[in-house]
């Protein structure tokens, strides 16, 4: 993978899990679905960048 490719991975990940955290932020009573999607969200996004963080030193 590229470094551009890197780069324009990173930053969507950092947007859907910042995204999800704003979810929380605008409505902070959400339905039980709402906070299965958000937490999803948060979660894809955190584990997509440790996924690629290792993979940055080789």
């Amino acid at each position: 993978m590229t470094e551009h490719r890197r780069n324009q991975l990173r930053f969507v990940l950092v947007f859907v899990a910042l995204y999800g955290l704003i979810l929380f932020l605008i409505r902070p009573e959400p339905t039980r679905g709402q906070t299965i999607f958000r937490l999803t969200l948060v979660g894809v996004g955190v584990l997509g960048l440790v996924w690629i963080h290792p993979r940055e030193s080789k």
